[in-house]
Parts: C-alpha cells; structure tokens; sequence
C-alpha cells in the first residue's frame, strides 16, 4: 500500500511540475510573439526654406471655418444618410444557460426580402428574440461580453442581400460563472465610419461543473506554486519508495 500511494504522489507530482512548466513559460513566449516594435519617431520637422532677410511675411486673409460651419456639415451628411436607411425585420438567438470554459452558438439574422419575420434562418434551440432595424446597403454586427470569449464564423461585414436572408454566427465561449450580459451590436458604415443602429442585451446563465471548478482553480494558482507543489509531490513519491525498500 506504502508503495501504491508512492507511486501517486511521483506520478502526480510529475503531472504538476510539467503542467506548472507549461503554464510558466507559455505566457512568456505569447509576450515576446505579440509585444509590437514601437516605431521609431524622429523628432526633426521640416519647416521649409528659412525666409530671406527683409522679405515681408504673406499672411492668409481667409479667415479658417468655424466650429459651427463643419458641425453643420456633418450633421447634414448624417441626414442624408440616415434618411437612406430602411427598416427591416430581425432577429437572434442565444441560449438561456451556458456551461464554463464549453463554447455555444450565437446568430443573428437579417431579412432585407421584403418578409415579415428573419426567424427562419436560425437554429431554434436557444431564445429568439425578434425586432426590427433600420439598416444601410452595408452592415457591421459584433458580439461582445467581459466574461466572454467571441469567435467569429462568419464575416463581420456584410453586404445586404436583396434574395436571401444575411446571417451572421460567432463562436461564444464563457470565462466566468453567473449571469453574465452578451452584447449583439449592429452597426451602419459611413466610409471608414461606423454608426451604431441597433444594440440587444442578453443574459446568460453560466454554470460550471465539477471538473470545471477543478479546472478553473488549476488555472488561477500560480504557475511557480503548482511547480513547488510538483517538485515537493515528486520527492515525498521518492522517498516513500526508498523507505519502503530500505525496510525491506
């Protein structure tokens, strides 16, 4: 038996110091992969040939727009577009309840078809809720959440398709236990801008088994503890078999 319990703690021992390793130098080597090199900035500025001596300054009369002017503007170019949008029916699905650290779907729909409803293009196994969206010849739709991590399967941009349905899907994984908030936001491009449309708040119940409690505490011990705790597993495995022998 002596022996047996020997064996469990080297073994384990074993498993906790490779594991530790493995948690202490990976973060290492994602810092040095994905820590950019700040570009150089030179401080000299070229300001042009000095003037001559003597020689009079031209100065601009034309006095620079105003605050208001380019406001003004804008806010225009915002009228125009926004009285190009077009409202259309919508929809998204996402489930009630989730389990820690096990990705589920996420999908929105869009029927720009002239159909009363865009629920046929999802799933059906999670919560629908429907709406309606005004929206322009081009739309952005993201997911978003702090105790999320969001893949996205389908592209974020799309452009509206005036014979079938636009569908987007994410990849949803929960970093965190409890009710959490999912963010479904929609957005209309402006040239290189983006203006929000439509903004849906869910929530997500987040529950965690016990492997994944296991699995969660593993991961917010300390690296160097779980290697110190290996080390210490593997010597008293050690010493165990070289007792159990030196009775014998």
């Amino acid at each position: 038996m002596l022996r047996f319990l020997s064996l469990l703690l080297f073994l384990a021992g074993s498993a906790a110091l490779a594991y530790g390793g493995y948690q202490y130098m990976n973060p290492q080597s994602n810092a040095s992969l994905e820590t950019p090199t700040p570009p150089s900035v030179s401080s000299s500025f070229d300001s042009g040939p000095e003037p001559l001596a003597g020689t009079p300054r031209v100065r601009s009369l034309t006095p620079p727009p105003s605050m208001d002017d380019m406001f003004g503007v804008a806010s225009s170019q915002t009228d125009d577009f926004m009285g190009s949008l077009r409202t259309v029916p919508i929809a998204h699905e996402t489930p009630s309840s989730a389990r820690f650290g096990r990705s589920f779907a996420v999908t929105l729909s869009l029927d720009a078809t002239g159909d009363d409803s865009a629920v046929e293009s999802l799933p059906g196994t999670g919560n629908i809720v429907e709406g309606e969206a005004q929206i322009s010849t081009t739309v952005q739709a993201l997911v978003s959440g702090e105790a999320f991590n969001v893949e996205a399967i389908t592209p974020a941009t799309q452009r509206i398709s005036p014979l079938t349905e636009n569908v987007w899907r994410w990849k949803v994984t929960p970093t965190a236990v409890g009710n959490q908030e999912l963010v479904i936001e929609l957005f209309a491009l402006m040239g290189n801008e983006a203006l929000p449309l439509r903004t849906f708040r869910d929530s997500v119940q987040v529950e965690v088994s016990r492997i994944g409690q296991a699995v969660a505490i593993a991961q917010s011990i300390s690296p160097i503890t779980v290697v110190a705790g290996g080390i210490g597993s593997m010597l008293a495995g050690l010493f165990g078999f070289v007792g159990f022998f030196r009775r014998k």
